[in-house]
């Protein structure tokens, strides 16, 4: 039995080698949001491209405020004003002043910007100061944000909606984006029924094919197909064919244990796949298959809801991150105070729900209610996986253990 982190490798190593490089798709900004960039982005201009005023108020040099306090103000002449996108044609002189608003470009003599809460403006334009004001106060340099030839957002980042912000700043009006990997679906079981369908006797509806979909969707891959299979030898030899001819990657739930009807892996033996592996030292998901067909991924995830999560978030996010040229391919780790006792499953790395909770400053993990891997219920609440190591029985409330974020 393999530890999650030699299965893993086999994962990452197999997928390499079969998809050295994910295809472009050229799309609108708009579009791309949500999508994997595939090239660096460089800065065209400086930003901000001018000196620029942090606060409405007044443009002014600092040197006329020398000398400013309560009982002896400064005065300063106002000589006009400067909105957002606009310049001020003239210069400011000493004891001179330029009403401006946020993000207006700071005129010419002008080092500094005092907000107008603290200004008295008299009847007349002028203005009064009561204390000194220093150079560069309220004033974001030109270029202090970003250098013109800056490198700002690196190829394999996702376009989240501020670094779309990002690429509008900097005229990229469409964007190379990685292709989606095809993902198929198929959940396995004569137990299932559509979610539609009144359940009979010893019956449930499919929830897996929904689980994954969305799971699939948020690593950034695309489902082309999905369809619930019996019990059935021939029925799933042809299920998964029909799969793998307009898939990259193939994700089946159930069937991938000892059982009688457990077909998964002698289906994709009698189909050449090549099986990979197909037992994990991990709890939930032990049973968890992966398996390669010409150049075609294929994992069979075992079909107890919180099963397929973990086995999703090891194994299959990683390879869809790797086939998408992604720079973080795994969900985001931490560690945190667990508040309470919770047993482990030696000798197998376990796997648990909780919610991940920040209380001043420090991360704490709350293990949740539930009854075992079938707890689609109980599971529903998590925003995290806390992980008890395969040599222990148990952690204690109080310890400092290892989390992964489902929020990713």
């Amino acid at each position: 039995m393999l530890s999650i982190e030699e299965a893993l490798d086999i994962v990452i190593a197999r997928t390499t080698e079969r998809i050295p490089g994910a295809g472009v798709d050229r799309l609108t900004l708009e579009e791309a949001i949500g999508r994997v960039i595939r090239i660096p982005v460089i800065s065209d201009l400086e930003l901000p491209p001018f000196d620029r005023a942090r606060m409405d108020g007044y443009a002014f040099r600092s040197g006329s405020t020398t000398g400013a306090s309560p009982t002896t103000p400064r005065r300063l002449a106002g000589i006009g004003e400067i909105a957002a996108g606009s310049l001020f044609p003239g210069q400011v002189g000493e004891g001179e002043a330029v009403r401006i608003m946020t993000g207006a470009a700071v005129p010419a003599g002008a080092d500094a910007v005092e907000r107008i809460e603290v200004i008295e403006v008299e009847a007349d334009g002028s203005i009064l100061l009561r204390a000194p004001v220093p150079a560069g106060r309220n004033v974001t340099p030109r270029g202090f944000e970003v250098r013109a030839g800056e490198t700002i957002i690196t190829a394999g980042e996702t376009i989240t909606p501020a670094r779309a912000a990002v690429l509008a700043t900097f005229g990229y009006a469409e964007v190379p984006v990685a292709s989606r990997p095809r993902v198929a679906l198929i959940s396995t079981g004569s137990e299932l029924v559509r979610v539609d369908e009144v359940p009979a006797p010893g019956q449930i509806r499919d929830s897996n094919t929904f689980a994954l979909n969305g799971y699939v969707r948020s690593a950034g891959a695309e489902v082309v197909s999905a369809r619930l299979v019996d019990d059935d030898f021939d029925a799933t030899v042809a299920a998964i064919e029909s799969a793998l001819a307009l898939a990259d990657v193939l994700l089946l739930s159930g069937g991938v244990s000892m059982g009688d009807y457990d077909l998964v892996k002698p289906a994709l033996q009698s189909l050449g796949a090549e099986i990979h592996f197909e037992r994990v030292a991990m709890h939930p998901g032990k049973p968890t298959v992966f398996a390669t067909r010409g150049q075609k991924l294929i994992f069979g995830l075992p079909g107890n809801p919180v099963s397929v999560a973990v086995s999703f978030a090891l194994f299959v996010r990683p390879a869809l991150g790797r086939m998408l040229g992604a720079a973080q391919v795994e969900l985001k780790r931490t560690r945190a105070i667990c508040r309470t006792s919770v047993k482990g499953a030696p000798p197998r790395r376990s796997h648990q729900p909780g919610n991940l909770v920040i209380v001043d400053g420090q991360a704490f993990i709350e293990p949740l209610r539930w009854s075992g891997s079938g707890d689609l219920v109980g599971f529903m609440n998590a925003n995290a996986l806390f992980i008890i190591p395969e040599d222990r029985a148990q952690v204690s409330a109080g310890e400092l253990i290892e989390v992964i974020q489902l929020d990713d």
